[in-house]
């Protein structure tokens, strides 16, 4: 079947359930994007903790984070919660994420070691409550879904909506940080707020999608018991290694830029207020972006559009190198790269339910979760990579919070920003290029699905 003939199904939801599970994406866009955005920033210049020392930190952590992320994805493909599989880990994750954020962006008095104690422990603690929430939310696109267009226009429609939080986040962020006559103030009041956003549109997520993840539908068909560590080893197929390394290098790209950008403005443009322009722009673009990719998936596929949004956010990236210190020739670049980026990642998930779907009707492998929760290891993995190139780097060109900034190190910060972004990318196209699932496959295998709903429905 071609792949026109598969897109030609027809989403089961209504826009409103679409955009209501989105909120969820809408609720920890904002989480992360604070996180990208000012992270190293708190670090360096709030909390004061020495560049390299704040580079051991943000590496190590990561780690940390990648670990309980595949714990996430054990502990709910195991747990069997009375009000669902998913749901009860979307709201329990978005509180232990609010607690755990508010406390790691509030700066206390004391020696830096024990800053630096402090920083990590609630950071860990927010990243436990953010990965169980995280897991639970991606793989509940699985029970929502009927055919390939459910699982596109639920993807496209969370994308829509975090492209929306991101472009909120970019009117109220700086607004909302600087309106304190402390900054340290500004930081922990905006974790608050915006883990706030996050419990209340999970709890929303979490009350519409009940009739979708009721425990006594999930035990009447075939997955009755809990999932065995030896069935979740076999969800290491070759589509889901070769999606997990092309992910974890594309991602690595979205952690370098927002990691640089503010001092990229700060020290290279000189003016750190254009962050807000910044963030505006490219929200918008990834907005308007958004409403073409679910028909750029369905007609080109979700690979092809992949390798070739990749490759030509690759160019603008490297574009920037000529248009010099002019403001408006790099937001016009930044933006067009925002717009081709979003081709790239608004699919994600759906590559993830994707594979998830192909291990379990070609493998017998029924470890959902653990399969999303590689897919959010990937994530945790891009965020080493990039991160480590971002801060160690910035140890290495000699940047220093309390030391003149040379023309060594505005030169540094953008060869940083740009060729490792770019270099990343490039990587992840490789090995995309590698990935073998397409139309046809998820065809047959969402018809099986259908034939095994209907026989479990009569039944």
């Amino acid at each position: 079947m071609s792949m026109r003939q598969t897109a030609s199904h027809k989403p089961t939801h209504s826009n409103w359930f679409l955009y209501g599970y989105a909120l969820g994406e809408f609720g920890f866009t904002f989480f992360l994007f604070f996180v990208s955005y000012y992270l190293m920033v708190f670090m360096t210049d709030v909390l004061q903790l020495p560049t390299a020392l704040a580079a051991v930190l943000y590496t190590t952590v990561q780690w940390f984070e990648a670990v309980t992320m595949v714990i996430s994805g054990i502990y709910i493909d195991r747990a069997k919660p009375k009000n669902g599989k998913f749901r009860p880990w979307i709201l329990t994750g978005s509180l232990i994420l609010l607690v755990g954020m508010t406390l790691f962006y509030t700066s206390v008095d004391m020696p830096v070691w024990a800053k630096g104690i402090w920083f990590t422990l609630f950071y860990l603690v927010a990243y436990i409550g953010y990965n169980l929430m995280w897991v639970a939310y991606r793989t509940l696109l699985g029970p929502l879904s009927r055919n390939p267009q459910d699982t596109i226009s639920l993807t496209s429609a969370a994308s829509q909506m975090g492209s929306l939080a991101g472009l909120c986040f970019s009117f109220i962020s700086v607004r909302l940080l600087e309106g304190f006559s402390r900054p340290e103030i500004g930081y922990t009041v905006s974790a608050f707020v915006y883990g706030s956003f996050v419990v209340i549109c999970m709890a929303i997520v979490s009350r519409i999608t009940k009739p979708f993840d009721n425990a006594k539908i999930y035990a009447s068909g075939e997955v009755k018991n809990a999932v065995t560590f030896k069935e979740m080893l076999g969800v290491f197929t070759k589509p889901m290694m070769t999606y997990f390394v092309a992910v974890t290098f594309r991602e690595a790209a979205s952690t370098i830029l927002p990691t640089l950008m503010a001092y990229y403005f700060g020290y290279v443009l000189g003016d750190s207020g254009l962050m807000s322009t910044y963030l505006t722009v490219i929200t918008l673009c990834g907005l308007v972006g958004q409403f073409f990719a679910r028909k750029l998936a369905n007609t080109f596929g979700k690979k092809k559009m992949f390798v070739w949004a990749s490759l030509l956010s690759c160019v603008c990236i490297l574009a920037t190198r000529l248009v010099g210190d002019s403001v408006f020739g790099f937001m016009a670049l930044m933006g067009a790269q925002t717009f081709f980026a979003i081709f790239s990642g608004a699919m994600l998930p759906a590559f993830m339910t994707e594979i998830a779907d192909y291990n379990e009707y070609t493998k017998g492998v029924h470890a959902r979760a653990f399969t999303s929760s590689l897919g959010g290891t990937a994530l945790r993995f891009s965020q080493i990579v990039g991160g480590g190139l971002a801060s160690f780097g910035l140890a290495a060109i000699g940047y220093s919070a309390d030391a003149p900034v040379t023309e060594g190190v505005v030169s540094g910060i953008t060869d940083l920003m740009t060729f490792g972004s770019a270099a990343v990318i490039l990587v992840s196209v490789v090995f995309m290029s590698m990935y073998k699932i397409d139309a046809a496959i998820m065809d047959k295998i969402y018809k099986l699905r259908g034939a095994q709903l209907s026989s479990e429905a009569e039944g």
